[in-house]
């Protein structure tokens, strides 16, 4: 049994989401912004984070059915590496990236990567899928500086590194 949707059906029902959000919520897809949230139960005297946080619960429950259905899956096997990626060599390498002794290597990059997020208003995701979406000038050339980015590093970056 395939547990993963094509392309052709997936990317639609992601594009769907943002208006059906946006028309019936009034909220605006993302994760990063969640971060704002969880900063503000933390550092309460930061003026930035001094805000009601009632509006951007929401946001929490949308990260914590995430990580749920993450943590689900994972346990009951639902869905696993080997499934992902078919090549042994890259599936071991994944496996020993994603082993439970990086947990902190994680939890710095991620609280990097969230403030990096934050202080672009937004992630690339949330940029090119609801930025673009808004047609907001500053999120379409985020967008194709991502990708313009990716290009230049996938042709003359990665052609110098040596792949063991």
């Amino acid at each position: 049994m395939d547990l993963f949707l094509p392309w052709y059906i997936a990317g639609p029902l992601l594009g769907l989401t943002v208006p059906i959000l946006l028309i019936f919520r009034e909220k605006q897809l993302g994760i990063s912004s969640s971060l704002k949230y969880v900063s503000s139960l933390i550092a309460k005297k930061i003026p930035f984070l001094n805000y009601q946080r009632k509006q951007d619960l929401w946001q929490i429950q949308f990260v914590s059915g995430v990580v749920v259905a993450g943590v689900f899956f994972n346990c009951f096997d639902l869905i696993s590496i080997s499934q992902i990626v078919s090549d042994e060599a890259y599936s071991q390498q994944i496996e020993s990236i994603y082993h439970i002794n990086n947990w902190l290597l994680f939890l710095i990059g991620g609280i990097f990567v969230g403030f990096g997020a934050r202080y672009a208003n937004g992630c690339t995701a949330g940029h090119g899928i609801m930025g673009v979406s808004q047609l907001s000038l500053g999120s379409v050339v985020t967008t194709v500086c991502f990708f313009l980015g990716g290009l230049l590093a996938v042709h003359f970056v990665m052609p110098l590194i040596e792949v063991g």
